[in-house]
This record gives C-alpha cells, structure tokens and sequence, in this order.
C-alpha cells in the first residue's frame, strides 16, 4: 500500500513546501481494504494530477531525464524510457502495451517478450529492435544478478 501524506512545511526548501510520501512493504489485503487516513492520498493519484498540468508534466520530463542515470542502469529498458523522460504510464500509452507488462520488462522479469511488443517499444521510444533487444537483456542480467546475490 503506498500513500501521499502532503505538503508539509518543516522539509521546506527555499522555493517552499515539499511533499512527503510514506511507502509501506506491507502487503495490503484485496478483500477489505484498510480505510486511508484523513489528508492521506494515493501517490498514483496525486501523480496523475500532477501529469495533467502541463508545466508539471514538463518538470517531472525534465527530472526523469536528469535522473535517468542514477535511477536505472545506462542501456536498460528504464533508462530508455527516463532518458525520453516518460513515465510508465505515459509509455503503456504511446506503445498500447498494458503498464504491467512494462514493468515485467523494466524489472527483468520477462526476458522474451512477443516481437509485436518489442516493434511497439522501439517505436515509441524512438529506436531501433536491435537496441530494444539490447536494453531488456540488459534488465534480465541486472534481475538476474540481484537475484544471486540473495
């Protein structure tokens, strides 16, 4: 269960408050959800408000592409996509492959994908198959590697 707390005004930076979010491992139950606090938010919701202003939508390109390389590793299917600055979400939409399955393919948890979804992702992310090829083999090893080191 992830949540948003809000704005708070004792982590201000010199341009004002900042927000704080609160993630929990804790695996939810799908039968009876806990009820959320009062002020509380779901981060996907407030993330999705925030894509729909446009000048927010802009910032948070700008910081993807900025953190492309310190939040993935260069070459994998997540640089790829931080690097264009895109969301997950925004990358599902413009390659018609459902959100989960992008993720499967950032995590390295699918390594052998249909061509058809390799064809959609290396258009939208403007590349060619070869690369794309590239990129989720490289998602695969570091999966892979994390995965020997428990």
């Amino acid at each position: 269960m992830t949540m948003f707390l809000g704005e708070t005004a004792a982590c201000t930076a010199s341009a004002g408050s900042t927000s704080i979010f609160v993630i929990s491992n804790q695996a939810s139950d799908a039968t009876a959800a806990a009820p959320m606090r009062p002020g509380w938010r779901e981060v996907r919701d407030v993330l999705q408000e925030r894509e729909a202003d446009p000048a927010r939508r802009q910032q948070l390109a700008n910081a993807r592409k900025r953190l492309a390389h310190v939040l993935s590793e260069r070459g994998s299917v997540t640089f790829l996509r931080l690097e264009m600055g895109l969301s997950r979400r925004a990358l599902a939409a413009l390659s018609s492959i459902p959100e989960a399955e992008l993720s499967r393919l950032e995590g390295g948890a699918e390594t052998d994908p249909r061509l058809s979804v390799c064809c959609r992702l290396a258009q939208a992310l403007d590349r060619s198959l070869a690369e794309i090829a590239a990129a989720i083999e490289v998602s695969g090893r570091n999966s892979r590697d994390l995965m020997r080191t428990w």
